[in-house]
C-alpha cells in the first residue's frame, strides 16, 4: 500500500419540498498522493440530507484504485462518528438495525472498503469553514440536488391541453 494518501472529501444536500418530492444531491472531491484530483456528483428524486452525505461516502469511496490510504472529510459529524466507530460492528451483525435511510450507502461503503482493500480514516471538517475540497464537494452537492429539483419541476410542469 502507498504511504501517501487521498485526500477525500464529502458532501450531501438535499431541498426542501413536498414529502413525497425531496431533491437531493452528493458530491466528492478526490486529491491524489500523485496530484490531480477527481470530482463527482449525482442526484437523487427523493430523498433525505442523511442519505446523501452517505451516498457521497459511498461513491468516492468506489471510484479509488484498490490498496489505497484514505482520510475521508466530512462536516457530518454524526456520520464519521458512526462510520469511524460502529461500521466493524455493522459488518459482524450482517448491517442489522441501520437506519433504514442509509443502510445501502453503508453496506456500499463497507464493500468498497473490503474489496479494493482501503485503509480508510474518516475526519470531521468544519464546514463553510474555507476548506477548498469542503467547498467544493458542497458546491457539487448542491449542483445534484438542483439538477433533481429541476427534473421534478419538469416533470410536474405539463401543459394543459
Amino acid at each position: 500500500m502507498s504511504t501517501r494518501e487521498y485526500l477525500v472529501y464529502t458532501d450531501g444536500s438535499c431541498k426542501a419540498g413536498a414529502d413525497e418530492l425531496r431533491p437531493g444531491g452528493w458530491g466528492y472531491v478526490i486529491k491524489s498522493p500523485r496530484g490531480g484530483s477527481l470530482e463527482g456528483y449525482g442526484k437523487a428524486r427523493d430523498t433525505h440530507a442523511k442519505t446523501m452525505e452517505y451516498q457521497a461516502v459511498a461513491e468516492a469511496l468506489a471510484a479509488l484504485p484498490e490498496g489505497g490510504v484514505v482520510r475521508v472529510f466530512s462536516d457530518n459529524q454524526s456520520l464519521v462518528e458512526t462510520l469511524q466507530k460502529k461500521l466493524r460492528d455493522y459488518r459482524t451483525s450482517q448491517f442489522v438495525n441501520v437506519d433504514v435511510h442509509v443502510v445501502d450507502s453503508i453496506r456500499a461503503i463497507d464493500a468498497s472498503i473490503v474489496q479494493k482493500k482501503l485503509a480508510v480514516t474518516f475526519q470531521w471538517i468544519r464546514s463553510h469553514n474555507g476548506n477548498a475540497g469542503n467547498e467544493r464537494a458542497d458546491a457539487l452537492a448542491a449542483q445534484g440536488a438542483r439538477e433533481a429539483k429541476a427534473e421534478i419541476l419538469a416533470s410536474t410542469d405539463k401543459p394543459r391541453t
